[in-house]
């Protein structure tokens, strides 16, 4: 899509005594989609989309103002600024106006919109309510860069002593969350002893022999029933993640050849489509 408004002024033209290889200006202002307040010390990037190499790029000021001189063509204008989603202009979704430049084209009142990053925030807690620490959280994001919908692991945290993982910031999108964490009072016993030895019985109790399978929001274990979690910029969620323990079950595996080492096999599964081991 591309943006340009006839004006008789030749409003964006900065003459040249001959005419010709005439400069043209593109300028506006940075502002918070979110209430229209300017920001200063974005960064504004200005790239000719016919020629990658021809590309512009500065702070705006405490006004939050940008000026840029080009030739006339069509650029893409992008803006950023920590805090919030860096964004094309006017771009919605996959989509973004380019700006043209020449003759008789008002360039000079560009409004470069930039909305707050999201939060995903929350705490994982056990089956009794009480936080879980050292629990491992993935964030999911559906990705349709390709043009086929997938959904990626694209960030990791651990809890805190509190239970509590944040991720930030976040562009608006829709996201899915896993935990993989271990109950710090189970005991599994030893379930394989050497060819020919009797292992001893063993006494564990069987409410301790438990783990906690990976579990999505809103406590599915199973990536295709996870709860999908749309945001959008600005956001600031709070998600809380609960694990229920179940029994554990346990596998032994013997070596054929046992003098050319132990050849563990590969277990795998499913995790929205795609294989994980």
């Amino acid at each position: 899509v591309s943006v340009g408004i006839l004006c008789a002024a030749c409003a964006g033209q900065i003459p040249t005594e001959d005419g010709s290889n005439a400069r043209f200006r593109i300028a506006g202002t940075v502002v918070n989609r979110s209430g229209g307040a300017v920001l200063e010390r974005a960064r504004v990037t200005i790239r000719n989309t016919k020629d990658p190499r021809d590309v512009q790029s500065q702070l705006t000021g405490d006004d939050g103002r940008f000026e840029f001189h080009v030739q006339a063509g069509k650029y893409s204008l992008h803006g950023a600024k920590r805090g919030f989603i860096s964004s094309d202009y006017n771009q919605h979704e996959q989509y973004s106006s380019a700006i043209v430049t020449g003759a008789g084209i008002d360039t000079e009142n560009l409004q470069l919109q930039l909305l707050p990053s999201a939060v995903l925030s929350g705490k994982v807690l056990d089956e009794s309510g009480d936080p879980v620490r050292k629990a491992e959280v993935t964030l999911w994001r559906e990705d349709h860069a390709t043009g086929v919908g997938r959904t990626v692991g694209i960030r990791r945290e651990v809890t805190d002593d509190q239970g509590v993982y944040e991720f930030t910031p976040l562009d608006a999108g829709t996201y899915y969350l896993s935990v993989t964490a271990t109950p710090w009072y189970a005991v599994h016993p030893a379930t394989a002893a050497p060819e020919g030895v009797v292992a001893a019985p063993a006494v564990v109790d069987q409410g301790l022999d438990v783990l906690y399978p990976t579990t999505y929001y809103l406590g599915a274990i199973e990536s295709d029933e996870a709860t999908p979690i749309p945001l959008r910029g600005g956001d600031r969620m709070e998600v809380d993640l609960r694990l229920i323990p179940v029994s554990a079950v346990h596998v032994v595996f013997r070596s054929p050849d046992p003098d050319k080492g132990n050849r563990f096999p590969l277990i795998q599964k499913r995790v929205f489509g795609e294989l994980d081991s």
